[in-house]
């Protein structure tokens, strides 16, 4: 075997492989990121209800957990419920007696029917 010949090729030969090489290793690496970066399921899922309180199925001590709801608040908002087959949206919760707008904003986040 002759000095310079690696698998009988050139040098030519040989930088053309490994040209051929480094794109190849080039389109896995776009491979990877596109299928790393590409829309889809989302790696976790996300609820926008997570973590609210549900007003047709809360108790009087959950809805009480909720800043600016007591005791007195949380039994009234029970019996609307009651009187009325639950909630058919959050904003039903301002007909309760002792919900003001102010209040109701105040709240609001913390609460869902669904």
């Amino acid at each position: 075997m002759k000095e310079g010949k690696v698998f009988n090729l050139t040098n030519d030969e040989r930088k053309a492989a490994l040209f051929l090489a480094f794109v190849f290793l080039i389109g896995l690496g776009v491979i990877f990121l596109s299928k790393q970066l590409a829309p889809g399921k989302p790696p976790a899922y996300f609820n926008e209800n997570l973590g609210k309180i549900n007003l047709n199925t809360a108790d009087k001590k959950l809805l009480m957990s909720v800043s600016g709801i007591g005791e007195k608040l949380s039994q009234r908002i029970i019996d609307f419920r009651e009187s009325n087959i639950g909630f058919e949206n959050v904003e039903e919760l301002k007909n309760v007696k002792g919900i003001t707008e102010a209040k109701f904003d105040k709240i609001k986040g913390y609460l869902t029917v669904r």
